[in-house]
């Protein structure tokens, strides 16, 4: 496991080489982009049939190889590193974590070989994200001035507990069980409040297909005559407003006693 920002992360679901090919059409020809990458540990050295100056440089973690095909002939024009140079090198772990929470997301760096006085580079943006699958493939952000930029979301980025099991209380704050009680609290209500509307709101559905149903069936009502109690619905609106005027009328203080003249 790694140690990013005083949290655990485990990466190892995605110990393996994989490769990400782009084509691009350079007539005559067609110009094939092949990254290969490991983030856990240097890239498995080729078979060797592979002749030596075709091949990823050793301890390379990310190689990058340009080939071009013509005519169904492929010839490999560029290879070299852009993450690992000698042994023993390994990635940058950068994180910014906020409070205590878990940082979402964190940078993988690391550089590569010396080519035309520059520095070949990568720097792979890994995602928190539990509804991926970590043989998913990373995406391909740019690869400009020797720098390789990727994005990878997979839940090997999440940090150690993420998962809501119990990690000894990194995640609480002073005060409260679990960080989040004033959310819950509110999430709680909200609930509550939301399953009463559905409630009666299902109810009155009931309410008014059953009505319409036993005057069709019983009454032998036709047209809006169909209509549950239409007497009581045709007079709600000015039910509703008498009510609201009274307890205007109650709140602001303008209510006396007696009848007023209708």
């Amino acid at each position: 496991s790694a140690q990013i920002a005083g949290f655990a992360y485990d990466l190892s679901p995605l110990a393996r080489d994989i490769a990400l090919v782009t084509n691009t059409t350079t007539p005559p020809s067609t110009a094939s982009t092949k990254y290969a990458i490991n983030p856990c540990a240097p890239l498995q050295p080729p078979p060797d049939s592979v002749p030596a100056l075709d091949r990823c440089p050793a301890h390379a973690w990310v190689c990058r190889s340009l080939t071009y095909v013509k005519d169904g002939v492929p010839r490999l024009e560029e290879v070299g590193s852009l993450a690992g140079v000698a042994k023993g090198d390994s990635p940058t772990l950068q994180a910014t974590a906020q409070g205590s929470d878990r940082p979402k997301e964190f940078h993988w760096k690391m550089d590569g070989a010396q080519v035309d006085g520059a520095t070949w580079a990568t720097d792979i943006r890994f995602v928190c994200d539990r509804k991926a699958k970590n043989e998913d493939l990373p995406t391909l952000v740019a690869f400009k001035d020797g720098l390789l930029q990727l994005e990878w979301a997979v839940p090997a980025a999440c940090a150690l507990g993420d998962d809501g099991k119990d990690d000894g209380g990194k995640d609480k704050a002073p005060g409260d069980g679990n960080g989040n009680d004033d959310d819950d609290d509110s999430e709680g209500g909200s609930g509550f409040f939301a399953t009463v509307l559905t409630l009666l709101v299902s109810l009155f559905i009931l309410y008014f297909v059953l009505g319409v149903m036993y005057n069709y069936l019983v009454v032998r009502a036709t047209g809006l005559d169909l209509i549950p109690n239409r007497a009581f619905w045709r007079e709600f609106p000015y039910l509703c407003a008498d009510f609201a005027q009274h307890i205007w009328d109650t709140v602001s203080g303008r209510r006396r006693g007696g009848y007023s003249v209708v």
